[in-house]
């Protein structure tokens, strides 16, 4: 059951996604929670808004460095509203200078009828895309790792603890469905058992080969309004032995954030 009559959502990034409260929940009733449970309190645990200054730096094989910075903004759409809009996503790049003011605008509905739109100065006009898969502006996180997941995306199975950075993890294994319309065939995901957060996760395609894993230290973990957010996390691509990572240099916890913020208009503001 939840602790709250609110359900408080956040957008991951991160992916994936991770920014996640210390329960209220008695650490005894651990053993007896089903891999569902611990993800549903994963999800429970997050903003109902936000803004955040992102930086990302990848590093290839090579010893190249690429940096990129963005804002984000998210919402939660699903209380009080018969709405099918669950949460909306903008978030626009200022650096570098070829994707300044470039930008896109996610709205995520129940099924599998979300729209995405992406907008480019060069272009002039914005577009309606389909994102989930795709790199994040030549990142190691695509944009799926960084739209929130519902619980109904996937089925859980709770598999044996684990130990991860001398802290004790629920390591869960999630199945993608089909109106997912994931890239990955399954993701472990491994959560601390204190504070719900996600610590890290593994990614295989769909033809069971292990391609990526996302990493955040418990050293960045940090709690802003009640909510523990890893302020520094790396995604690894095995597949072309790159990583990227990811730095929240600014966090503005829950904020009011108008309807009009979310206009398709916006991505055309500079």
């Amino acid at each position: 059951m939840r602790s709250t009559p609110a359900r408080r959502r956040v957008a991951l990034v991160v992916w994936a996604a991770a920014l996640l409260c210390a329960p209220s929940w008695a650490a005894s009733d651990g053993a007896r929670l089903t891999g569902r449970d611990i993800y549903e309190r994963v999800l429970d645990n997050r903003f109902a808004s936000f803004v955040q200054d992102t930086t990302l730096i990848s590093a290839d094989r090579g010893g190249r460095n690429q940096t990129s910075q963005l804002r984000m903004i998210w919402r939660d759409f699903r209380e009080g509203e018969a709405s099918p809009v669950l949460s909306k996503t903008l978030v626009r790049y200022s650096h570098p200078f070829d994707i300044r003011f470039a930008g896109y605008l996610i709205i995520q509905k129940q099924g599998d009828s979300n729209e995405q739109f992406v907008y480019f100065p060069q272009r002039r006009k914005i577009s309606r895309v389909h994102l989930r898969g795709q790199s994040i502006f030549g990142t190691d996180f695509s944009y799926e790792d960084i739209i929130p997941r519902e619980l109904q995306d996937a089925t859980y199975q709770r598999i044996d603890d684990e130990t991860l950075d001398d802290r004790p993890v629920f390591v869960i294994e999630a199945r993608p469905t089909p109106l997912a319309n994931s890239q990955y065939g399954r993701f472990r995901i491994y959560v601390d058992q204190q504070r719900y957060v996600a610590m890290r996760t593994r990614y295989w395609d769909r033809a069971g080969v292990e391609v990526k894993e996302f990493r955040a230290s418990t050293a960045d973990v940090k709690q802003f309004d009640g909510i523990w957010v890893p302020l520094r996390a790396t995604m690894s691509s095995h597949q072309l032995d790159s990583t990227t990572t990811l730095i929240i240099s600014n966090l503005d916890p829950n904020p009011e954030i108008p309807d009009t913020t979310f206009d398709l208009r916006r991505l055309e503001s500079h």
